[in-house]
């Protein structure tokens, strides 16, 4: 990707975004959009020379919280959501893995979620209206600002993942819920056999009622979260007293349970940041729900301990966080195991050899001609256009 040294930086101000895209397709200046740079160096590289920030664009445009839905602008952080939904009793139950002070824009442009997303979906589940500005300078909006909006084409799921490449987000609505009144987390140990291992996770995820969260850690991980040096799962239980009680009583009843301080998830949010001195490979790896054991314990093999992995088993995702410094032949391992591999972060030098593109369908290459005919936005970095 090129680097940060090598770009202008332009910072957006609270309306000139369109402004920006004119100026950009005037001069024929690909751009690179930006929130607050912490995945910077993820996806492939791309080639722009200039760095449009939306740090600037922040803040509530619209929040009603009878309606349980807030209005922001793109820049807005997770962390200033959070301050303003908390003292209305509500909350955003979306977790990427980073910091709080990424920005909604960039959470949704990249589709990214933590293990929340096993109690209340991804982020393309939370985010129920969007506006943008696409590749030829038009602001166009999709959804709205009601839980009931479903009419039209599905603009809202097409941005969301689209990594920036059909147009630079720059207000989102969003589905708020309740805050819960009682919230505990749980340990379950877990066997290192596949099919032992997935019957443990059937057992969790079939038990009565919905945890908010369900986050399968290996044992490497399991001592860096503080909590003990074996493969567990972490089950995040929220409601009314009631009703966590029951759901607490249910996982106890699948012995080994114990409670454990909550602070493991910002723990866990946060930890790969903390490997190593350059940022890590990251590969995500997904199946069905219902062969996760069998792709954990692939993976487990595949790495051989050169670095860590954790799983949402309700989604059938396994990520792999292995050190810059991994071996190739590690690499080339978990890219052959027989699941859908997604890398998420890699060295500038190996993307051309494991993965060069997931745009290059026709259907792809088509909606990207529609909203960038000019392939001004964030160019190659979902792969080249042909």
């Amino acid at each position: 990707m090129t680097s940060m040294t090598s770009m202008t930086s332009v910072a957006i101000a609270a309306n000139p975004i369109k402004e920006t895209v004119d100026d950009a397709i005037a001069s024929s200046t690909p751009l690179r959009t930006s929130g607050r740079s912490h995945w910077i160096d993820a996806g492939r590289p791309v080639n722009a020379t200039r760095i449009a920030s939306l740090t600037a664009h922040s803040g509530i445009v619209d929040y009603v919280p009878g309606d349980l839905t807030i209005t922001v602008r793109s820049g807005t952080t997770l962390k200033e959501i959070e301050e303003v939904t908390r003292a209305e009793g509500q909350w955003l139950p979306l977790d990427p893995f980073g910091s709080r002070d990424g920005t909604i824009g960039a959470t949704i442009a990249t589709g990214s979620f933590g293990p929340l997303a096993t109690g209340f979906g991804r982020a393309r589940d939370l985010v129920l209206g969007i506006e943008f500005v696409t590749g030829e300078g038009k602001i166009v909006r999709g959804g709205g600002r009601v839980v009931k909006n479903v009419a039209g084409f599905d603009l809202v799921r097409l941005v969301t993942g689209s990594w920036g490449t059909l147009g630079i987000i720059t207000e989102a609505t969003l589905r708020l819920y309740s805050a819960p009144a009682t919230t505990i987390t749980l340990a379950l140990g877990v066997s290192d056999n596949a099919t032992a291992l997935q019957q443990r996770i059937n057992n969790v995820l079939e038990a009565p009622g919905i945890p908010f969260s369900v986050e399968l850690v290996d044992s490497r991980l399991s001592a860096k979260l503080g909590i003990a040096e074996k493969q567990q799962l972490l089950i995040r239980l929220g409601g009314n007293a009631a009703a966590v009680n029951a759901q607490r009583s249910a996982m106890e009843s699948l012995g080994g349970a114990r409670i454990i301080d909550a602070r493991v998830w910002d723990t866990l949010r946060t930890f790969e940041d903390e490997i190593g001195d350059n940022p890590p490979i990251v590969i995500r790896v997904s199946g069905v729900p219902q062969r996760v054991g069998q792709i954990w314990c692939d993976l487990q093999k595949a790495i051989e301990a050169q670095g860590y992995m954790h799983a949402t088993p309700s989604l059938g995702i396994v990520r792999c966080v292995l050190p810059a410094s991994a071996p190739r032949e590690v690499i080339s391992r978990v890219a052959s195991i027989s699941a859908t591999v997604i890398f998420e972060r890699l060295p500038r030098e190996m993307w051309s050899e494991f993965s060069p593109t997931v745009t290059g369908d026709r259907i792809s290459q088509r909606v990207k001609h529609a909203f960038d005919p000019l392939d001004i936005l964030n160019p190659g970095i979902l792969g080249p256009k042909l």
